[in-house]
């Protein structure tokens, strides 16, 4: 397992070159990217197995003017990026695929998975509306405690498979990070989230390739469209 010092984009072609490492052991490959250009470079490394790029859901932004503490301010890459959309006088920023790296996850025969995120949809609107906290909430911060991409690993083979994109019960390699870049992955097993919780077929972390060896919780600096 590789632990990195931080958290953060700096890690991602560390990432990379575990996950492809450890491709041969699993049946395919999953990657949180909002963007998609992390998804781009996982599909560049590994060429031999099923890469699946799992994005934001519609009506996702960043804020810029909420930006400017916590990881966006700790973690270097963030910071430089808050910092470019500062100077270009951008107060919102849209999270979703740039219509380049939609070409190159075509080219590559990656599909795009773009839905509803298991411990973040609807819990969301209840705390930002019902100012309610759910168990999802806490099921979601207990594994931000490993790394914020172990939570999004988990959330993003659920959706995968719930799409139907790859098949349930298998060994899944996949990654994530820190609101940008790779600096998390594990191999899993897979399910639908109907069965998360499932006593023989239920999802499990089965290795971890990769994390920081502190993690670093964002808050929530992504607003939906109201």
């Amino acid at each position: 397992m590789r632990v990195f010092e931080r958290a953060g984009p700096v890690n991602t072609s560390q990432v990379v070159d575990a996950a492809a490492d450890a491709a041969a052991r699993v049946d395919s490959v999953v990657v949180a990217s909002v963007t998609g250009e992390s998804a781009v470079k996982v599909a560049q490394k590994i060429r031999d197995k099923k890469v699946v790029c799992v994005t934001c859901p519609q009506g996702m932004s960043w804020q810029v003017n909420n930006m400017g503490e916590d990881v966006f301010a700790e973690i270097p890459e963030l910071r430089q990026r808050r910092d470019a959309w500062v100077r270009r006088g951008l107060e919102e920023v849209p999270m979703c695929i740039t219509q380049e790296n939609q070409q190159k996850l075509k080219e590559l025969k990656v599909e795009v998975v773009r839905g509803t995120i298991p411990l973040f949809g609807p819990s969301f609107s209840m705390r930002s509306h019902l100012q309610k906290t759910t168990a999802l909430d806490v099921m979601a911060k207990t594994l931000e405690l490993i790394s914020t991409g172990t939570l999004v690993c988990m959330e993003t083979v659920l959706m995968a498979t719930d799409a139907g994109i790859i098949p349930q019960h298998k060994r899944v390699l996949t990654c994530a990070g820190t609101e940008m870049g790779l600096d998390t992955a594990w191999i899993t097993r897979n399910c639908p989230s109907a069965q998360l919780f499932h006593p023989t077929e239920g999802f499990r972390f089965l290795e971890c390739l990769a994390k920081p060896e502190l993690s670093q919780i964002p808050r929530i600096n992504a607003k939906y469209l109201r």
